[in-house]
C-alpha cells in the first residue's frame, strides 16, 4: 500500500490546494483586467486626462514656465486623442481620430512655419517673434496653409466630432462641463 507521502510531489494535497488557489487567483485577476467594462475604463481614463488638462499655471509665471506648460499640454492632448482613437468606445473612435488628426495638422503647419509647439524653447521663440512682429514675414504659401488648417478646425466635420465626444463625456462618463476644443488651453 502506498501512503500519501509516497505520492508524487505534484499530487500531494498541500500542492494541489496551493495550485488550486493560484489558479483561482489568476482567473479572478484575468476576469478583472480582461473583462473590465470598456466604457468604465474609458471614462476613468478620460476623467484623468481632463483633470490633467485643467491644470493651469500661475498668471505671473515667466515665459519659460508658460512655454513648458503649453508644450506639455499640447503633447498631452495629442497623446490622449491618439489613445482614445484606438482604445475609446467604438462609436467614438472615428471622432477621436479626426480630433487627433486636426491637432497633428496644427502642430505640423507650425513646424513648417518654423515653430514646434511640442518644444518649450520653440514656443518661447514663437512668443518672442509675435512680440517683435517677426511673424509678419511668413511665406504667403505657408500663411494660406495655416489658414486652411484653421478652417478645418471649425468645419462641420470637426464640430460634429467634437460635439459627439463632448456629449458622450457628459452623458455617459458624468464629466460636467466637458470642453474639447483644439484651441482651448490644454
Amino acid at each position: 500500500m502506498s501512503s500519501a507521502s509516497s505520492a508524487p510531489a505534484w499530487r500531494r494535497p498541500q500542492v494541489l490546494a496551493i495550485t488550486g488557489i493560484v489558479v483561482i487567483a489568476l482567473l479572478a485577476g484575468t476576469w478583472f483586467f480582461v473583462l473590465r467594462d470598456g466604457r468604465s475604463a474609458y471614462c476613468d481614463d478620460l476623467k484623468s486626462w481632463v483633470n490633467k488638462s485643467k491644470e493651469t499655471i500661475a498668471p505671473d509665471a515667466d515665459l519659460a514656465t508658460s512655454a513648458k506648460a503649453l508644450a506639455e499640454g499640447i503633447d498631452r492632448r495629442i497623446d490622449g486623442a491618439k489613445k482614445f482613437s484606438k482604445e475609446g468606445p467604438d462609436d467614438l473612435r472615428a471622432d477621436w481620430k479626426l480630433f487627433h488628426q486636426r491637432l497633428v495638422d496644427v502642430v505640423e503647419v507650425f513646424k513648417k512655419v518654423g515653430y514646434d509647439l511640442t518644444d518649450s524653447a520653440s514656443i518661447e521663440k514663437f512668443a518672442t517673434d509675435v512680440q517683435s512682429g517677426a511673424l509678419n514675414n511668413i511665406d504667403p504659401a505657408l500663411q494660406a496653409e495655416a489658414a486652411a488648417v484653421q478652417e478645418k478646425l471649425a468645419d462641420d466635420e470637426s464640430t460634429k466630432a467634437i460635439d459627439a465626444i463632448t456629449k458622450d463625456a457628459e452623458e455617459n462618463c458624468g464629466i460636467a462641463d466637458f470642453q474639447l476644443s483644439p484651441t482651448a488651453t490644454p
